[in-house]
Parts: C-alpha cells; structure tokens; sequence
C-alpha cells in the first residue's frame, strides 16, 4: 500500500506498479489489453494514470502477470484509496492541474522552487493573493474574477499553505530572485505585508528556507522561468517538476528534467543570501522609504 496520503500520488504508483508487473511478465499493452477486453488505449491510459481501473480489473491484471494473492490484494487497496477525494477537491474553482499540483504538494517529502518575480503561490499571504489575481491574473482571462471568485481563491490557497506546518513535509526552500520583492504588488502597505509574512515564515517554521538572490549576483541560471521541485516519498514513482507559465502548466519527470532543475537549485543555494541576511533584506525592504 502506498505511505502517501495523497490520492494523487496513490493513482501514480498504482500505474507504476501495474507497469512493472506487467513488463516483469514480458508482455506488452495489446497483450493485457487484450486479456481483460479493453482496447489498448485503454490499458495505456490506466498505466499513465488518466484512468483509474476497477478492483476486478486489478484483481484479473495481478492474476495475468503471475503476481500472488497478497499483491493482488495491495492492488485492490489502492484502487479504493486512490477513490479517496482530496480537500481540494471539492472546490469547483480547482482546475486538473492547479489539483494535482496540490496534490503533489500534499504528498512530498521536499519541495525547492525559484521564483524571479512574484512570491510563491505557498508563501502569499491574503492581501497580495488578492491584489495579484486582480491585476495579474484578471487582465489574462475571457472572463475575469468576481470578488466572490477571488474570495474563493484565497480560501484554497491558505488550506494549501498548510502543507508548511505539517510533520510530512521535511523542507521547504524557496529561492526568490530580489524582483520578486522590490515589485510593489497591490501598493506599498500590501507588500510591506507580504514582506512581514515571510519574515514571520522564517522565524515560526525551521523547515522554512527563504532566500533572496540580489540584483547584485548578475546572471543566474533561474533566470529563464519559475519552477518546484516536489520530492515524493514513494521509491516507485519519479520526483515532479511543475512549471506554470502563459503557454500552460507541466508536469516533468524525466531524469534529464530533474537533474537540469537540481542543477539550477545547486547554483542558486551558493549565490543567495544567506538565511539571516534574507531576513534583514526583506526587513530594510519592508521600510517605509525615509523611515
């Protein structure tokens, strides 16, 4: 059975399981496809997790590739638990991948981002979540956020917080290019606000690393766009890379997608302030100019 609390993740290594035991078998998706009645489409989209297959399905796969009772049984567990709604589920205004996102979040052990001009979504406190959405997010859309929408918005984003308090989450760090700081979103009270939250972040939560990268540092190799690194606890699936930008969200997995962004987050570890000096910058930051 999968540790992860995560339904998001449960699905991932329930594919991947069915993967294996089905490579471990030495046959091919036309074969199983074939076995249980489904097309082979079918079978490619349950071992890439968009469709969750049933407990007989299981049950029938684990029997076809040879595997004993007890596995056939942890099988079927995962199907059911994989059935399990997230919180965030019941929010309407969550897309599929603003779901899985969290839901990747909810389930790692570790998570690196970089950030080069706005704060991440994890450290926002409610005021610049607000002013953000209304003057970044709302010119991009058709139909713009009502204030009940924005309302509901914020709502999300403070259960997903959350996750920097929980006792499954071993680090969090953040690395924010010194852009992300100086923009003055939603005016200089609602940024010095945001300033004294992450301040407040560092001095309440240990896991919780911020870190600035000064104009002062030149070129760096975060410089091409934001990215997080979720790390997940589960040995059978691969560490996710989320990538949000105007062209869409991405999930990466590869091993050259990981170590590229490991790379990266080594880099920007060396040239960032350190944790103390952070906290002084977003304080002087936070200043009202002349005081």
């Amino acid at each position: 059975m999968s540790r992860s609390a995560s339904p998001v993740v449960r699905r991932k290594v329930l594919a991947a399981r069915l993967r294996r035991l089905r490579l471990a078998a030495g046959l091919t998706l036309e074969d199983a496809a074939r076995a249980l009645e489904f097309s082979t489409a079918t079978m490619s989209r349950i071992e890439n997790e968009q469709r969750l297959p049933r407990v007989r399905d299981v049950r029938d796969l684990a029997r076809l590739y040879g595997a004993g009772d007890d596995v056939a049984a942890d099988l079927a567990e995962l199907v059911e638990a994989s059935k399990e709604a997230g919180w965030w589920e019941k929010y309407s205004e969550i897309d599929d991948d603003y779901g899985s996102l969290i839901g990747h979040e909810s389930a790692a052990v570790s998570i690196g981002e970089y950030r080069g001009s706005t704060i991440p979504g994890l450290l926002q406190a409610p005021a610049y979540i607000r002013a953000y959405l209304t003057d970044a997010i709302n010119p991009q859309r058709v139909n713009p956020f009502t204030p009940k929408d924005i309302s509901r918005r914020v709502e999300v984003a403070m259960q997903r917080q959350q996750i920097l308090s929980s006792s499954s989450l071993q680090s969090y760090s953040a690395f924010l290019d010194e852009a992300t700081v100086r923009r003055c979103v939603g005016g200089a009270a609602v940024m010095a606000e945001q300033l004294h939250h992450l301040v407040d972040l560092l001095d309440r939560i240990e896991r919780v690393s911020i870190r600035l990268i000064p104009f002062d540092r030149g070129a760096h190799p975060g410089q091409p766009g934001g990215f997080c690194l979720l790390r997940l606890p589960e040995e059978e699936v691969s560490d996710v890379v989320y990538v949000d930008s105007l062209a869409g969200q991405l999930f990466l997995e590869t091993t050259e997608d990981l170590t590229r962004h490991e790379r990266v987050l080594a880099r920007l570890q060396d040239i960032a302030l350190t944790r103390d000096e952070t906290r002084e910058a977003l304080l002087e930051t936070a200043r009202p100019t002349g005081g």
